[in-house]
């Protein structure tokens, strides 16, 4: 039995242990199990947060492992005049950059750049930071320079290629072109209104690369050259802007202005052919000019333009039907008072005619011209010839001028807004409305920007077509023309704008300057104006000078006037422009034959010498014909010397004693009797 217990025991203890290792089967089992699917979980887990969540991260470090981006720079576009001549463009040029990580020794590094780049070796050593990877040494080095740096070898310092900007005229329309700054970014002028359309940027193409990161050209592509950013076509032209600049020039040497500027315009396309300006500057070293410099006058300055505003005063007039042609104005012998105020005459009148209140140029007759059109229509009219708002020509700063509106106007402004007071103008505002005096009543905005074109002198759009407006009736503006030219005959305000083949219609303009701490007009300082069109019979030029505080000499007349008659006869031939007049012929060897009509009157025919005859030779003119011309052509196509002109009446020449043909001796009387 006892063998039997013992037996049991035995058995029951093998049991257990079996039961014993059983349940631990079952938990390494489980527990492996678990394992495993933690595993699974694990991998699962780390799928999704590299597929999912971090799919970017890795997807770009993919890229930047087998893909590249290859840049190539687009440079800032060409500006050229109206004929292709080039006045802005950017050429490539060296800049200087270092890595800080990659100098090894930046004391010697320093030292070596110093001599080169003339600056000390201390401020170069300082910028040669190890942190950081990019540092801008120097911009635009010179070639001799950038050869200079190449030549030495040093680690860590590289040269990149900038486009530097560059105006091969220098001076020339400095003021209207503008400059960029090192970044090639506008900063005044043309450069800055249309800096979106020029300005330079980079073009950045994709490309493979292998595993030793060398770049794979699909195909036969290879990288391209630099390209060029679309660019302008201005209406400027260089030759008339260098006329107007150096006569400025003359004009400052004379007078000592405090600055001086000249507008020149088409009359037929509004299109700006000059916009000059003194002083002036050279954009390629901008910094060495002050911002006074910098600003284009002719846009951003309004002033007073005084007695060349009885243009459009008389203009509108006409063409309200307020006053005729043939109307004459009470002149008050030169002392006239509105209100508190008086109103004064350079000279005393009694009474002129319309045509004479222009070419003498009464305040008066202007005062009370302008009281009889009204507030509320004159407003009109000088609003519809483009004053009180911006031209829209897109320069920067352009003002839009002082005009109040006519709500606010007293009986005082109104007559002292007829010859040019109470309102401000630009030179520009000013040569745009005489514009449309020229153009037979038609205003147009003005143009200065005349295409874009790309890099191959291609049109990409043209801004040639403007709406019209009509302003005056044209057989208004073609009167006030003729009004006009006698500005520029003897005894009118404008007679040195005179010239010697051309007619010119013109007008002078003398304003006092209004002191701001005073709210006075200035006794001494004056701003002095002409402003006029040429030929007046079929214009080509309308142009404005506007001189500011001249000093010793300040009328209109005297400071402005030349300078609009010598850019006139430079300008005129070029553009192959027909003389108004047949030069004077100069004496000829003529036989003088006795004639007789059938009353016997002696006719005295000049005939030329032939080599027959029994009389002797003489030294002689022909009379010429001049019935139909003006006063002014008239006198230009008689001799100048030995002849005693009579004049009768005003106008035409619709007679004249002698009659063509006759042979003028000294001394000769001349009778024209014009109407």
């Amino acid at each position: 039995m006892t063998g039997d217990r013992q037996e049991k025991g035995l058995q029951v203890g093998k049991d257990d242990f079996r039961e014993f290792l059983n349940e631990r089967y079952r938990w390494c089992a489980l527990i492996l199990k678990v394992a495993v699917v933690c595993g699974f979980l694990l991998a699962l887990g780390k799928a999704f947060r590299l597929q999912v969540l971090e799919y970017e991260k890795w997807q770009e470090r993919l890229r930047t492992q087998s893909e590249t981006t290859f840049k190539i720079p687009c440079y800032r576009g060409t500006i050229n005049d109206r004929n292709g001549r080039v006045l802005a463009f950017s050429v490539p040029q060296p800049s200087l950059f270092a890595d800080g990580k990659q100098v090894d020794d930046p004391r010697r590094t320093a030292a070596r750049l110093a001599p080169v780049l003339g600056e000390s070796a201390g401020a170069i050593r300082k910028k040669l930071s190890p942190e950081r990877r990019f540092i801008w040494l120097d911009r635009q080095l010179s070639d001799y320079q950038a050869t200079a740096v190449d030549r030495l070898r040093l680690p860590g310092i590289h040269l990149v290629n900038e486009y530097k900007r560059f105006y091969p005229y220098r001076r020339l329309a400095g003021q209207t072109l503008g400059f960029v700054g090192l970044d090639g970014v506008g900063l005044e002028g043309v450069e800055l209104s249309h800096d979106g359309l020029l300005r330079q940027n980079i073009h950045e193409f994709g490309q493979y690369r292998d595993g030793s990161l060398k770049p794979l050209w699909r195909g036969s592509a290879v990288p391209r050259n630099p390209e060029e950013r679309l660019g302008l076509r201005l209406s400027i032209e260089a030759f008339i802007q260098h006329v107007c600049e150096g006569e400025l020039e003359k004009v400052a040497r004379l007078y000592r202005p405090r600055a001086a500027e000249v507008v020149v315009m088409d009359p037929e396309t509004f299109e700006v052919l000059a916009m000059a300006n003194w002083p002036s500057f050279d954009p390629n070293v901008f910094r060495k000019a002050s911002a006074d410099q910098w600003r284009n006058r002719a846009v951003t300055d309004s002033f007073e333009p005084g007695s060349t505003f009885k243009v459009f005063l008389l203009a509108a007039a006409l063409d309200r039907g307020v006053v005729g042609p043939g109307d004459r104005i009470y002149c008050e012998n030169g002392r006239y008072a509105v209100t508190n105020r008086f109103i004064h005459d350079t000279h005393a009148y009694r009474s002129l005619t319309i045509p004479q209140v222009l070419k003498y140029s009464s305040n008066i007759g202007a005062a009370k011209i302008a009281m009889k059109m009204g507030k509320e229509s004159y407003y009109e009219y000088i609003r519809a010839f483009g004053f009180g708002s911006r031209t829209g020509l897109r320069v920067p700063g352009e003002t839009g001028g002082i005009l109040r509106s006519w709500r606010r106007w007293y009986p005082i402004d109104l007559a002292v807004t007829g010859f040019g007071q109470s309102i401000g103008v630009t030179g520009l505002q000013l040569t745009a409305a005489l514009a449309a005096v020229a153009n037979e009543g038609r205003y147009m905005r003005p143009l200065l920007v005349r295409e874009i074109v790309d890099h191959g002198g291609e049109v990409v759009k043209s801004f040639l077509d403007r709406p019209v407006t009509q302003v005056v009736r044209p057989e208004v503006a073609r009167k006030v023309g003729e009004m006009m030219v006698g500005v520029t005959e003897d005894r009118g305000t404008g007679k040195r704008a005179a010239m010697e083949h051309y007619t010119v219609a013109g007008k002078t303009g003398t304003a006092q300057i209004l002191d701001p701490a005073t709210r006075r007009y200035s006794s001494h300082k004056y701003t002095s104006i002409f402003t006029g069109f040429v030929p007046a019979e079929k214009p080509r030029l309308v142009m404005s000078v506007v001189v500011h505080e001249p000093q010793g000499e300040h009328y209109g007349g005297v400071v402005a006037a030349p300078v609009f008659r010598e850019i006139a006869a430079k300008v005129l031939p070029y553009l192959g422009v027909t003389p108004s007049f047949e030069p004077v012929k100069p004496p000829v060897k003529v036989r003088w034959v006795k004639a007789a009509a059938a009353d016997g009157e002696d006719l005295g025919q000049a005939l030329p010498l032939d080599g027959t005859g029994d009389e002797d030779p003489v030294e002689g003119v022909f009379m010429p014909s001049v019935e139909g011309m003006s006063l002014k052509m008239a006198l230009h196509r008689l001799p100048s010397k030995g002849i005693d002109v009579r004049v009768q009446g005003t106008g035409k020449v619709v007679e004249q004693n002698p009659r063509p043909g006759t042979l003028l001796k000294d001394p000769m009387r001349v009778t024209l009797k014009l109407q």
